[in-house]
């Protein structure tokens, strides 16, 4: 998932790269295991393990006992965690997720609070190293280097958060690596049923379905069935979040829904309560709310500055070629845009940093090698943040996003002469 090797690029042998993934897997995961050698569901610094799962095995838990009422009750949802796992007072939620999404955690509630979270630990783990696995091997240039490929998947920042905060972005990540695949095979309708499966974090889907939408309205001259492909997509997206929410309808009747209506509309007046530690967010939006204390002006450059980045997305999109760099681009691009992105959810750019480095294998470009370097490990740096107040793997990957569009636009304008 880092730089290979090339003549061009002898910082980035694989020998080195091997090393250097080694000995920060080890760092990491011996650390972790430290963390959580002790006795009972805390840790040694006092925190709920899988905290964040809490809120997964409390949504599982009002999905069994079909309270929708209480799927909006901030209340209710801290009596229920007090509840089924004593030991977890001082961790509470502010619910947002669609109603369909408790309906995933209902097995889970059904186990000890212990139990469910490694369960969803290794699950999450498993799904992380089948979309690792799968789109390595779609990397030519990479597969004589499969070790340093599995240690540097381990070290990634991203799936380090995943396990560590026990959160649910694996889910997005095999969404969106399904969907390419199934765009991969011709096979659109499937690609927009999988996207559909974004819904209960539609931030992550926003940049590939403008992509898409872009595609249906302008299709390219080159691009035969281009429209067609595009409408399918579009039309299965939909199709997959009617029957999620027709599912939460009839588990738990219209008013969740109607609830859950009403607080996208709020959203952003409970931002800040949703955010609280920004410095561990990765976006656009986060390195302005960081870097400027005026929220009406930093919430200005965000739009200023996601926009150009949306629209060189599309653009790319829309060239011919292989497909991978331009779903590497639009990964990229989906973790600028996003207007809530914390760090566990960097594991959906782990197939583009396979793509990205796999190109780099045949066609040696120091500067993106040094971009794709950076942008692995600068994430390892965000709680700096706090205090510099200036966000540099959002700086990087940004830089990031430029120099791959442009080489994809460069090879484009090749292609036609």
């Amino acid at each position: 998932m880092s730089a290979t090797p090339t003549p061009n690029h002898p910082f980035f042998s694989p020998s080195r790269i091997r090393r250097q993934a080694l000995l920060l897997t080890i760092a990491l995961w011996l650390g972790y295991a430290a963390t959580l050698a002790t006795p009972g569901l805390r840790d040694r610094f006092g925190h709920l393990k899988g905290a964040d799962f809490l809120h997964a095995y409390i949504l599982g838990t009002i999905a069994l006992e079909h309270r929708g009422n209480a799927l909006y009750d901030p209340v209710a949802q801290r009596a229920i965690g007090d509840r089924r796992v004593p030991g977890s007072a001082g961790n509470y939620f502010l619910p947002v997720y669609g109603p369909q999404y408790s309906l995933i955690w209902m097995p889970f509630a059904l186990l000890p609070y212990a139990w469910a979270a490694c369960l969803w630990i290794a699950i999450s783990t498993a799904i992380y190293a089948g979309c690792c696995y799968a789109a390595w091997r779609t990397c030519q240039n990479l597969q004589f280097h499969g070790t340093t490929v599995a240690l540097a998947a381990a070290a990634f920042p991203g799936f380090f958060a995943l396990v560590t905060f026990g959160q649910n972005s694996a889910l997005a990540l095999a969404a969106l690596t399904l969907a390419y695949f199934a765009l991969r095979s011709r096979h659109d309708l499937l690609a927009g049923l999988c996207l559909g499966l974004l819904a209960y974090k539609p931030h992550l889907a926003l940049v590939l379905l403008f992509a898409l939408f872009a595609s249906s309205l302008w299709p390219q001259r080159h691009q035969v069935g281009a429209r067609m492909s595009a409408c399918k997509a579009l039309a299965g997206a939909a199709i997959s979040v009617l029957v999620q929410f027709t599912l939460a309808l009839a588990w738990y009747g219209p008013r969740p829904l109607d609830t859950y209506f009403n607080l996208l509309t709020r959203l952003g007046s409970i931002a800040p309560i949703l955010e609280p530690r920004i410095y561990l967010m990765h976006s656009l939006r986060a390195f302005w709310d960081l870097l400027l204390p005026w929220p009406a002006v930093s919430f200005a450059f965000y739009v200023l500055t996601a926009l150009p980045a949306l629209l060189l997305a599309i653009s790319c999109w829309r060239k011919p070629g292989p497909l991978e760099p331009r779903f590497a681009v639009l990964l990229f691009a989906t973790v600028l845009v996003a207007p809530h992105l914390t760090v566990y959810d960097l594991v959906i750019l782990a197939p583009a940093f396979l793509w990205v480095t796999d190109r780099l294998a045949s066609n040696a470009a120091p500067r993106i090698a040094a971009l794709l370097y950076l942008a692995y490990l600068l994430p390892f740096a965000g709680p700096l943040a706090r205090w510099t107040h200036v966000q540099l793997s959002v700086v990087c990957m940004a830089a990031l996003l430029g120099t791959l569009a442009q080489e994809l636009h460069y090879y484009s304008y090749r292609a036609r002469i």
